[in-house]
């Protein structure tokens, strides 16, 4: 009786003890990978979800000494145990106070998973989609530690997030072989080679790969589509507000921008070699000191980006023009949805607030002689000139009193949106579609609890609704880790919900929604050239046609025209076409009903001088008449 009890007893010691350690080792979040062993930490999801979190793990050596203006190498792993549970040193950047952050060892990536495979208690070996995310910033600034992972992992996805260089650290270029850039579109390439060796370690699954970003993240998304040095390493993709074909996605003029950069940094100028050779001497707080410098409106222009790098190293990141490789389309095809926000240009409201009233105050024509032409300059590839600046007026501002903000700031707001993004949106997503790619398109306009802008205001300026502002979205996506936001409201949570199920469906299956029901009451119609169909994402899913056609040709097709520069082929799609000649057909013959009412006065005025001369009447003074033929033509704003 006694050993049956020692028996029983031990039995029941046995059995707790084998539970014990089946929970120490999935509470441990302990693995080995080829670069050496690795500790992690538990987090826990909204919905009680236990999830694993490997944070900080060098992918990169650090780009620091010989490796500046390099293309990253490899980590060659390390042999203790790495602690993994903590974020790691953001690249260097300069914050919205102007505070210097970061460090040059900055090349970690974080990786966040359901379960590991030695979680054998779950009694599934079925590896998860994995989706890779690239934060936005401009390419001058942002973090992997800000994007928290729990609502997307908590949809049985392994996320993987992680930082690469910035500025001019990450896009320094002279066009040659002294340094040919893309240092930072390299640092992200190597990140997806690491998951595709790594990533079956953490119970993800190397042959469902989501690239996906934001901002600068999404333009980097579209360079990978397309660039030779990319291929095979993802399988789907998702773009959000921004493509490789937006203006301030690619700087055209490198050399001359590095030679600016060197000037500020008392670097020569003349020889490429010496210039990146004493650049890559300086201080970081010296760099960056010098990137902030030359910025007119805001954050813009930002010119360390990437470039066009044939010239400069065997193995070309962008070959080509982004435009023109997308037309070849001698890329691996993926699965691609690509969309906007509403109000993308809403940022710009916390720098009007600022100083608008008070300058159109001072100057009645600020708004057309001076901010529009600053944007321009800022952040387009289009040669100023007045004809352009009127055209811009006439679509956007008639009727507008230009002095009063409130009224100023909607349409201010749809021309940076309309310049910036919805129209390379709309030529990267028609060109693509044209491939016969599987092509989706969204438009987010759901103005929630949260704003991007509110977060940029100055806490002593009252706040607004500017609408659905660039960044938005990133609030249903992700837990942000930023300073200021508000618990998220019923409805935003219901818009979250969806929105998470849309992008990890996507990312599953490469369609969206996997279900159709009342919340999901149609498929996400797949964009074609002849109906160019989208998912319009707000309090409701719905359907909808032909997104801001009108606005979208403006830029890419009337302003160029006007501009005298033909930056883009004319559109392929007989739809844009039929749809936008009408409107603008009133503008065109508006400019040639001026046009001709100019000759006819400046025969008219021809006929007058010979006249007056002939009759030896025309007593005014030279300067007199030059005074008022000069008063002429600069009151009229074609020229």
């Amino acid at each position: 009786m006694q050993s049956m009890f020692l028996l029983t007893h031990f039995g029941f010691i046995g059995v707790l003890f084998l539970s014990w350690t089946s929970c120490q080792r999935f509470d441990s979040s302990e693995l080995m990978l080829p670069q050496g062993h690795i500790r992690g930490r538990l987090l826990q999801t909204k919905s009680n979800r236990r999830i694993h979190g490997f944070l900080g793990i060098p992918y990169a050596t650090a780009p620091i000494g010989p490796f500046r203006f390099k293309a990253s190498v490899r980590h060659p792993g390390w042999s203790d145990t790495l602690d993994a549970t903590e974020y790691r040193s953001s690249c260097p950047q300069v914050d919205p106070r102007g505070m210097q952050t970061g460090g040059e060892d900055c090349l970690f990536l974080n990786v966040f998973t359901p379960r590991l495979p030695n979680d054998n208690y779950r009694g599934s070996s079925t590896n998860y989609p994995v989706m890779v995310f690239i934060h936005g910033g401009y390419f001058d600034s942002g973090s992997s530690s800000q994007y928290g992972p729990e609502k997307l992992v908590d949809k049985g996805v392994v996320l993987v997030t992680f930082n690469y260089r910035l500025g001019i650290l990450g896009f320094l270029s002279t066009g040659d072989e002294a340094s040919s850039g893309n240092w930072g579109l390299l640092d992200q390439r190597l990140a997806l080679q690491w998951v595709q060796e790594n990533i079956g370690n953490f119970g993800g699954d190397a042959t469902s790969v989501t690239l996906f970003g934001q901002g600068a993240g999404a333009a980097s998304v579209i360079y990978h589509i397309i660039s030779p040095v990319s291929q095979r390493l993802f399988h789907r993709a998702i773009a959000e507000s921004g493509s490789a074909l937006c203006p301030w996605a690619l700087e055209r003029e490198p050399l001359q921008y590095a030679r600016e950069v060197a000037l500020l940094l008392k670097c020569p100028t003349e020889s490429s070699f010496q210039l990146v050779e004493c650049i890559s001497r300086k201080s970081t707080g010296d760099i960056l000191r010098a990137q902030t410098e030359g910025k007119s409106l805001g954050n813009f222009p930002i010119r360390a980006v990437p470039v066009i790098d044939r010239q400069g190293t065997a193995n070309p990141v962008i070959p080509d023009d982004p435009l023109s490789l997308l037309q070849r389309g001698n890329f691996v095809r993926v699965p691609l949805v690509i969309g906007i926000n509403r109000e993308e240009g809403a940022f710009f409201y916390p720098l009007l607030r600022k100083g608008y009233m008070e300058n159109s105050l001072r100057n009645s024509g600020y708004l057309r002689d001076i901010l529009i032409p600053s944007f321009l300059q800022s952040t387009s590839d289009l040669a100023i000139n007045s004809a352009v600046v009127e055209a811009i007026m006439f679509a956007y501002f008639i009727g507008v009193d230009t002095a009063n903000l409130t009224q100023v700031l909607k349409p201010f707001i749809n021309m940076t949106t309309d310049a910036m993004y919805v129209a390379c949106n709309d030529l990267t997503s028609k060109t693509y579609s044209q491939l016969n790619i599987p092509t989706y398109m969204y438009v987010f306009e759901h103005r929630g609890v949260n704003s991007m802008t509110d977060l940029r205001l100055n806490q002593q300026m009252s706040k607004i609704d500017a609408g659905v502002s660039h960044g938005d979205e990133l609030f249903y996506l992700f837990d942000l880790q930023v300073d200021g936001i508000q618990p998220l409201s019923q409805l935003d949570n219901l818009i979250s919900n969806r929105m998470v199920t849309l992008w990890t469906d996507f990312a599953k299956f490469g369609v969206a929604p996997h279900f159709v029901n009342y919340e999901y009451p149609a498929k996400w119609p797949r964009l074609q050239p002849n109906n160019l169909s989208y998912y319009r994402i707000e309090g409701h899913l719905r359907i909808a046609r032909d997104y801001r056609q009108r606005e979208s040709d403006l830029w890419l097709h009337h302003l160029p025209s006007l501009a005298e520069i033909h930056t883009l082929p004319p559109t392929t799609s007989p739809l844009v076409e039929e749809k936008v000649e009408p409107v603008y057909r009133t503008l065109a013959w508006a400019m040639v009903a001026v046009a001709i009412a100019l000759f006819i006065l400046v025969i008219v005025l021809l006929g007058f001088l010979y006249n007056q001369r002939k009759s030896q009447s025309f007593k005014a003074s030279p300067e007199l008449g030059h005074s008022r033929m000069s008063g002429s033509m600069s009151g009229s704003t074609l020229y």
